[in-house]
């Protein structure tokens, strides 16, 4: 997977304690469990955090910061819960993900996110400017389907990776 993380404010929030785990080589000085609980977790803490942001009353710049750290979460989580070989659980997460956002991609298209062919996400650079306030409050809202959905599947990677592996 061809990925490029960006390393903002957002995404060293939605980490929290594992902020030193957003890039470079710390992720490479982790358990393979360790990287992918982190990630899920990032992933679960985006999701609520986004679903409890107002988009509407924000700068365009701050948005797209935000929708694009979301996607650079989802992108981590798959990328190391992939590798990671401890759980048929953690597996079939990983599918649940790529086939919620294929299942999802014209309404993320609708936001400025496109999903590759192999389930990871592309933000447009100029998504916020693009696409109204509005649509971002409609999409993150919490009876969101999607991002329940995929707020469960972070949550079975959490619970199932053995941090020692």
């Amino acid at each position: 997977m061809g990925i490029t993380i960006n390393n903002s404010l957002s995404l060293r929030v939605f980490y929290g304690n594992y902020s030193p785990l957003v890039k470079g080589q710390a992720r490479k000085e982790v358990s393979k469990g360790t990287l992918s609980f982190a990630d899920a977790s990032a992933l679960r803490n985006a999701i609520r955090k986004l679903q409890d942001y107002e988009f509407e009353d924000s700068p365009e710049g701050q948005v797209q910061e935000k929708v694009t750290a979301f996607a650079d979460s989802i992108n981590n989580t798959l990328s190391s819960a992939s590798k990671y070989s401890g759980s048929t659980p953690v597996k079939n997460a990983v599918k649940k993900i790529k086939q919620l956002n294929q299942e999802y991609s014209s309404q993320l298209k609708q936001i400025g996110i496109t999903v590759n062919k192999d389930g990871t996400m592309s933000v447009y650079d100029s998504a916020a400017k693009n696409y109204s306030r509005e649509r971002y409050s409609d999409f993150f809202n919490k009876e969101s389907k999607y991002l329940n959905d995929l707020y469960d599947a972070a949550k079975k990677i959490t619970r199932r990776v053995d941090l020692r592996i």
